[in-house]
């Protein structure tokens, strides 16, 4: 009932944005304000660290017999504690990074797939570890399909979105493996694991840090923080400190070194990291050939980057419905500078399709708009400017540098430059000139043109062969397909959706909205990659409802959503609905509703 009544509201929604939409002199972008860098964190010591271990070590044996009640406890005392921590972290990383708009808003919503993440863990434990779900679906082919999201209030708000987990094939759908087995008694004494923390994203910290303490080994955490991103340590210890209080879970810092002495710890029993292949195989191999069995022995979990397409399926789209996904387009390429693993690389389009100019017409007004971002990431000019030297005649988009000549940036590096840099957009290219290979991790996007005569079903279908024998990861992609084309090739669409071997399919939405959805699994096309060939990885995050063998999520959203989406980069009062959502997603009602529905709506 929930999901048909917020269903319902959306055309509702969507007149009451057309109307405020009236007077655009309410609701103004923000000011642009630079990155001002941060004071780095002395490294953890060598003592300090053995100390932390072993702290940590003596208490494993404690947090692998707390029970789920018990556990549950310890995680809702960290809802409070979280959201308190928000604003200030925001603020921080905002200063750190920059703003383009939004005040800290963009920086607040990073916290939501936290807070969201953390009450659905409490409420899967309190479930014993099995928690309810929306049911269950077969395929043809007899795979099982888990309807797993929006459930209770969240549906109101999600009107037309459908998250779907699909398990591998020949599993059924069950729930909490290792809850059941501590139920029988052959739960371990757990360990200390390290999670060696992303310095692109908060909520990949804190999601990975809960991964590591109730799904996969039982452990106790160590988190070492990126250089990149090292002062927001100190809130990631203030949102979890019920967990630190107990002595579960500490945060140490540090680069290179720090993280190689820690992975060689003899306390350490496993690995969890966030990052990049080469990071994967420095640990694991040790710079020796990978051949045969890898050197380094202990359990390595790891998610992994992607050069992620974007398929735009060829149908007949109105004016409204090509600046709509435009924005979806830019949203997932300009947010966080471009500093993120699932970042539009590749546009995938129909040579022939006739509103392929228009809809590339839309997409450079869109970033012509939107301001030009400083790519603070260590190495990310250098990117950028690889890009330029093989595309030397893509299209440079923006209003101009933002920045002050001659300003500088402080960074744990040393002070750099500080200028920024012009979203790229290259055009028309064919599958063999792309670079398909390699992450670009900045404001850079490519469009690959396939030649299937506009035909939606012949395009699908090479597609898909596109997106998963050409293009190096399994991460996620996103498809935008109208829904008129999915029903009159409802065969295709179907065969699209099931073919794509990525551990996030994203309809008619940005991939950031896949790793927001905390109910649905992040990671990998499993079962994975392998040591000699890691690919994006080896395993998948989040899922709170901990459906066991998972292959990979399915996000299905409405063509057309209401009112102005929060990850558009365009939305003008992001702050006021960040702490709105914040605050409906630790305990959603009602009463925590409205006021969210009203931010949005001035959006």
């Amino acid at each position: 009932m929930l999901r048909f009544l917020g269903s319902a509201q959306q055309p509702l929604l969507g007149l009451g944005e057309a109307l405020l939409a009236r007077y655009p002199g309410r609701f103004a972008l923000k000011p642009v304000q630079l990155p001002k860098g941060f004071e780095p964190i002395p490294p953890t010591s060598e003592a300090e660290l053995d100390a932390i271990i072993a702290r940590l070590k003596a208490k494993a044996p404690e947090w692998a017999a707390l029970p789920p009640a018990g556990r549950a406890a310890l995680l809702r005392a960290c809802l409070d504690t979280t959201l308190a921590a928000t604003e200030a972290a925001a603020t921080a990383a905002t200063d750190a990074k920059g703003s383009y708009g939004q005040g800290i808003g963009e920086e607040l919503v990073v916290w939501v797939p936290v807070v969201t993440g953390l009450r659905e863990m409490v409420e899967a434990l309190e479930a014993g570890g099995a928690p309810r779900h929306n049911g269950t679906r077969r395929r043809k082919d007899g795979q099982v399909v888990v309807d797993a999201w929006p459930s209770g209030m969240e549906a109101l708000l999600w009107g037309g979105f459908r998250g779907e987990l699909w398990l591998q094939h020949g599993k059924e759908a069950t729930q909490g493996e290792l809850y059941q087995r501590k139920a029988e008694g052959s739960a371990g004494d757990g360990g200390v694991a390290l999670v060696l923390g992303a310095g692109n994203q908060l909520p990949v910290v804190a999601l990975d840090i809960l991964h590591k303490l109730r799904v996969i080994d039982d452990e106790v955490v160590v988190c070492k923080m990126n250089p990149v991103n090292e002062y927001l340590g100190p809130y990631v210890r203030k949102a979890f400190q019920p967990l630190v209080d107990a002595g579960y879970l500490e945060v140490v810092y540090g680069g290179g070194p720090v993280g190689k002495y820690l992975c060689n710890h003899p306390s350490i029993a496993s690995v969890h990291l966030t990052g990049s292949a080469a990071t994967y195989d420095a640990i694991v191999w040790q710079g020796k050939p990978k051949q045969g069995e890898p050197p380094y022995t202990k359990p390595v979990g790891a998610e992994l980057g992607c050069v992620t397409p974007y398929v735009l399926v060829p149908g007949k789209w109105s004016d409204a419905d090509l600046e709509y996904v435009a924005d979806s387009v830019a949203a997932g390429l300009t947010n966080n500078a471009g500093h993120n693993c699932l970042k539009a690389e590749l546009l995938v389009t129909d040579r022939s399709w006739p509103q392929r100019k228009a809809f590339l017409e839309a997409l450079r007004a869109k970033l012509k708009s939107l301001p030009n971002r400083v790519a603070y990431y260590p190495g990310s000019d250098a990117k950028h400017s690889a890009f330029l030297s093989r595309f030397g005649d893509a299209e440079q988009l923006g209003p101009g540098d933002t920045a002050a000549d001659g300003a500088e940036l402080a960074s744990t590096s040393g002070r750099v430059e500080m200028h920024a840099t012009p979203w790229l957009l290259k055009t028309g290219l064919t599958p063999q000139q792309a670079a398909t290979q390699d992450e670009n991790w900045c404001g850079v996007l490519q469009e690959v043109c396939l030649d299937t005569g506009g035909h939606p079903a012949a395009f699908m279908a090479a597609a898909t062969d596109f997106c998963n024998d050409q293009c190096w990861g399994t991460l996620s992609c996103a498809v935008f397909a109208h829904p008129t084309t999915q029903r009159k090739h409802r065969a295709a669409f179907d065969d699209l959706v099931a073919g794509l071997r990525y551990g996030s399919v994203c309809i008619n939405v940005p991939t950031l909205i896949g790793f927001a959805t905390t109910k649905l699994t992040w990671g990998a096309f499993l079962p994975g990659g392998t040591p000699q060939d890691i690919g994006s990885g080896n395993c998948a995050v989040h899922n709170t409802l901990l459906l066991d063998h998972v292959q990979k999520s399915v996000l299905r959203a409405p063509w057309r959503f209401h009112p102005v989406p929060f990850w558009s980069p365009s939305h003008r009062n992001l702050e006021a609905v960040g702490r709105a959502a914040l605050r409906f997603c630790a305990n959603p009602s009602m009463r925590a509703m409205l006021p969210l529905a009203g931010q949005a709506l001035q959006g």
